[in-house]
């Protein structure tokens, strides 16, 4: 325990109110074997900074905390003492519908924000694991996306505007509710996929999407995982806009390799896709159906939530798309049988999951496959041995970047208090 801390709590409580500070009870709150010991619910921005300025004057740790869904993304931390929950945090504050933004608080959870933003024919297309659960600020810090990510963009790309709470006890506002309101650097961006290592965002404003007229996936089932990367690249390479296009080597209802192909907009195009992609199909030697409806939907959301479930292991490689069928070739021949293949291939994003003592196997070879086409490594979800032997994120980013991104970090938080250690190159 860190001098100082028996006197936090009464210190936070006075700032916070009483009831909004609680010891940490049970092994919910631990991140990679680390307990803190306080939880914290700050009720507003102004709250949180001066929150963190405290934590500062005796050098608490902070973790900050939304939905908690990936809170097992980034490196083992240093220190936890506190837990900072955005749970307080969760009124929608502005749904400008002409303009096609919304702003909120950090603590709002997407499926709340799914739920208010359908009454008025728009969705936000935000898709980490677990979505209905994941808040939107903790959803834009780690920056996890799903399989429309190449459609849509990522969080940095729907994020307009952001304020955060700072370890000096100020609180900040870049960009705005309009989307083209920024002149200079776009600092929004800085915090959206920062893990919480600058400052708490407390607000986002966000580009969203009308809904879709109609949806549809066309499934398409071979026997291997090359007939479907190959038609996976064709489809690419079309005149056809899908708005996703997965790779998989099973999924909860088939045990065979497949592609799936999303579609949606309206009728007359979601109707030219489902012709040609099924004619594509055919003379490939794929079986292929169309599914829609409820059916259609758990398919997604099965495969936005792969390796997210109890006792698995997760790995994602990011390459490029026009590497991703070269990349598949090789994890066939790598992995074993009982290794669960994702690729979001437009995104070039292969989301690969198994058990932890399958994944610690399989990690020398999956860098030296990642390096070899110029990607990157994310080791998503692991036990905190298999973390601690070298960063999450790999390869380690150019002695260049690491410097200005040291310097970024000494100047929003020269104390290291908020997840210290957790981000890239231990920052």
């Amino acid at each position: 325990m860190i001098a100082g801390l028996d006197v936090l709590h009464p210190r936070l409580e006075a700032l916070l109110g009483r009831g909004a500070v609680t010891p940490v009870d049970g092994a919910h709150w631990t991140v990679d074997s680390v307990t803190p010991r306080l939880i914290a619910r700050p009720a507003d921005a102004e709250q949180a900074a001066a929150m963190l300025r405290v934590c500062v004057e005796v050098r608490a740790a902070v973790v900050p905390w939304g939905g908690g869904t990936a809170i097992e993304v980034g490196n083992p931390p240093r220190a936890a003492d506190v837990v900072l929950s955005t749970e307080r945090l969760s009124r929608i504050l502005d749904h400008d519908h002409a303009n096609l933004t919304v702003s909120a608080e950090a603590g709002v959870r997407l499926g709340t924000l799914a739920t208010a933003l359908a009454e008025h024919g728009q969705w936000l297309p935000l898709e980490p694991p677990h979505a209905e659960e994941a808040t939107m600020g903790g959803a834009a810090a780690v920056g996890l996306t799903g399989p429309r990510r190449a459609t849509f963009g990522a969080a940095r790309d729907l994020a307009i505007g952001v304020r955060a709470a700072l370890p000096n006890g100020s609180v900040i506002k870049w960009g705005g509710k309009t989307i083209k309101n920024v002149a200079g650097y776009d600092m929004a961006k800085l915090f959206v996929g920062s893990l919480g290592t600058l400052g708490l965002l407390t607000e986002l404003t966000l580009k969203v999407h009308p809904l879709p007229e109609t949806s549809r996936t066309i499934a398409a089932w071979s026997r291997d995982l090359g007939s479907a990367s190959a038609l996976a690249s064709l489809i690419l390479t079309s005149p056809l806009l899908p708005t996703a296009v997965t790779v998989v080597n099973r999924t909860a209802e088939e045990s065979r390799p497949g592609v799936l192909v999303r579609v949606e907009g309206i009728e007359a195009a979601a109707r030219r896709h489902e012709r040609d992609l099924l004619s594509w199909a055919s003379q490939a030697g794929m079986a292929a159906e169309v599914l829609t409806g409820d059916r259609e939907r758990a398919l997604w959301q099965a495969l936005r939530d792969t390796g997210w479930g109890e006792g698995e292991a997760a790995v994602r490689l990011s390459v490029k798309a026009g590497s991703v069928a070269a990349v598949l070739g090789e994890l066939e021949a790598t992995l074993p049988a009982s290794a669960r293949i994702v690729a979001h291939v437009p995104a070039g994003a292969i989301w690969v999951c198994a058990t932890p003592t399958a994944v610690a196997a399989v990690l020398a070879p999956l860098r030296d496959l990642v390096q070899q086409h110029t990607g990157h490594l994310l080791l998503a979800r692991a036990s905190r041995q298999l973390k601690a032997a070298g960063d999450v994120w790999f390869p380690a980013p150019a002695s260049a970047t690491t410097s200005l991104m040291r310097g970024l970090k000494q100047t929003f938080d020269p104390h290291n208090i908020l997840n210290p250690g957790r981000f890239v190159a231990g920052l």
